[in-house]
């Protein structure tokens, strides 16, 4: 849902480089590259991808068909269908997923109207196993707790959600261990979304009081003790949309007119592009090693912060995810439709050409 739930800016993107990173206006090579590698089961099924495997071949999405509506792992050189998990309204229901190479968490929301109903769900890639792991839970009115907008994360075994549990906001911080069946709550207050850094650290956003920005606050997430913040995120306010690969970071500021990143937690973290006008970063970053992807609707761009150089992969609104070995791309609708056709491009990292030089 981190890809098809990004929320676009409002006018044509024409960023400007301040002092970091600057377009490389000249796309057509990656265009072409994209169009060889499209998923031909995306041209005639319905997919919303939600995260990329770590074979440089398959993906995991939300699939809308007559014959399957759910999770599922698809093979994009083959079309091959892998059934994970049926949804139980497969008109309504849809996924935020996140994974770590072996284990692949989503939270499957019922409904359209908000983030409060959902199911917490692990699939483990390995023994191909299925398990809940958590749910939310409903106020005496029947109604369910309000919960933060953001899915789950999932790093080396580890998952972690944020579930309402109380009036005004108040939530539980979970971190489930996918090896031993451990739920742990690490945090009762009013968090926001939850990530997870290396080391099994897990992070969140909270204010001090009604009203007050919200700072970065961060424990174990094996025992649930107070760990020191890493630098890169102790000034951090009212920032919602970060995004992380569990060392390098990505963020919009909080006002989503500017794209912030940071090679590592330890490091500060610099502003690398910047909006004009009405234009806004939307909540669709991804960060992977060296790549970073974010969108300025209606436009979808790759980052290479080696080069320090970024190039348009879409010009219809979509978004892209990138891992250590493939960058996948999916474009926006052509028509409105409740569930439409995306065109969905799955490019291995070594064949994707360089990123021309900024004009």
């Amino acid at each position: 849902m981190a890809a098809g739930m990004a929320a676009g800016g409002r006018t044509a993107a024409a960023t400007r480089t301040q002092r970091g990173w600057c377009n490389a206006r000249s796309s057509s090579a990656w265009r072409r590259v994209l169009s060889r590698h499209t998923v031909a089961l995306s041209r005639t099924t319905a997919l919303l991808p939600l995260a990329l495997a770590h074979d440089g071949r398959s993906f995991f999405a939300s699939v809308y068909s007559p014959s399957f509506s759910g999770v599922a792992r698809i093979d994009a050189r083959t079309g091959r269908l892998t059934r994970i998990k049926a949804f139980p309204d497969p008109q309504f229901d849809q996924a935020w997923a996140a994974l770590d190479g072996r284990w692949f968490v989503w939270n499957e929301y019922h409904g359209f109207d908000g983030f409060n109903d959902f199911t917490t769900w692990a699939w483990d890639t390995k023994a191909r196993k299925l398990i809940q792991i958590g749910t939310a839970t409903r106020a005496p009115t029947g109604q369910f707790w309000e919960s933060p907008w953001r899915g789950p994360d999932v790093r080396d075994g580890i998952a972690t959600w944020v579930q309402g549990v109380g009036p005004d906001q108040l939530g539980d911080v979970h971190t489930y261990n996918l090896r031993t069946g451990r739920d742990l709550v690490v945090r009762q207050g009013h968090p926001g979304g939850a990530f997870l850094l290396d080391h099994h650290v897990v992070v969140w956003a909270e204010a001090s009081a009604p009203g007050a920005p919200t700072r970065m606050h961060a424990t174990s997430a094996l025992t649930g003790a107070r760990v020191r913040l890493p630098p890169a995120l102790r000034t951090l306010r009212n920032i919602t949309g970060l995004q992380t690969d569990g060392h390098r970071i990505a963020y919009p500021n909080a006002s989503y007119t500017s794209l912030w990143w940071s090679p590592s937690p330890a490091a500060t973290p610099s502003k690398v592009i910047g909006t004009r006008h009405l234009e806004h970063i939307d909540n669709s970053v991804q960060v992977s090693g060296h790549y970073v992807s974010f969108g300025i609707y209606p436009s979808v761009f790759v980052a290479d912060t080696r080069l320090r150089r970024y190039v348009q992969v879409s010009t219809q609104g979509g978004s892209a995810l990138v891992n250590s070995t493939a960058l996948l791309v999916t474009h926006g609708p052509t028509k409105k439709a409740l569930h439409p056709r995306l065109r969905v491009a799955l490019v291995p990292l070594r064949d994707l050409p360089p990123i021309a030089a900024c004009s």
